[in-house]
């Protein structure tokens, strides 16, 4: 029923009947229809879109939120990322895509410190790997800066603490490759790590 009255019912009546409609899309939808859904309403330039949805992003993001899983191993035996770094990779996109910079270093600490006592050449799948870990590292670090930009008081020895970590990570790193004579493959997130003041 879509009738209006002076209470305003008919108006939330109609209000219902779209929400479900769109959480039928929602339900329904494969992953590439929603994300392509997204980008044209974030590309829409409709005032305040972009920061709802961050927002909303972070508030999910938050309630599930859990600390960094040790990882056996980060690869698979054909050098292909494994599962569960695959996962604690994504987790890690997802916190500093939205703004949540140092929520995201325990997971990508933890990633750099599964491949201390793991050898591979450079030329390989896993070296490709570690390439694209160490660019997330770079963003990752990237967003620490615009978030301690952004936001006004903050808690600085939780932050120091969990830069502290993935500094701890790297170097370990860097002496676990050169015992055995490979290629350190965290070099942009060192110099990344060094520059961010807090």
């Amino acid at each position: 029923m879509y009738l209006t009255d002076d209470s305003g019912t008919g108006i939330q009546q109609r209000m219902s009947h779209v929400n479900t409609m769109a959480d039928t899309v929602l339900v329904n939808a494969s992953p590439e229809d929603l994300r392509a859904i997204l980008r044209n309403m974030l590309s829409s330039k409709t005032p305040g879109l972009v920061s709802a949805f961050i927002t909303s992003t972070r508030t999910r993001l938050c309630q599930r939120s859990g600390a960094a899983e040790g990882i056996l191993s980060p690869f698979s035996e054909c050098g292909a990322i494994a599962p569960q770094t695959l996962k604690s990779l994504t987790r890690a996109r997802l916190m500093y895509g939205s703004g949540l910079g140092f929520a995201s270093l325990p997971l990508l600490a933890a990633i750099v410190r599964s491949t201390i006592g793991c050898r591979w050449s450079s030329e390989s799948r896993v070296a490709d790997a570690l390439v694209v870990v160490d660019a997330d590292i770079d963003q990752a670090l990237q967003s620490c800066r615009e978030e301690i930009q952004a936001s006004g008081p903050v808690d600085y020895s939780t932050r120091r603490k969990v830069l502290d970590e993935l500094t701890c990570a790297l170097e370990d790193s860097r002496l676990d490759v050169d015992g055995w004579g490979g290629e350190f493959p965290f070099e942009r997130a060192v110099f990344s790590a060094q520059d961010l003041k807090l």
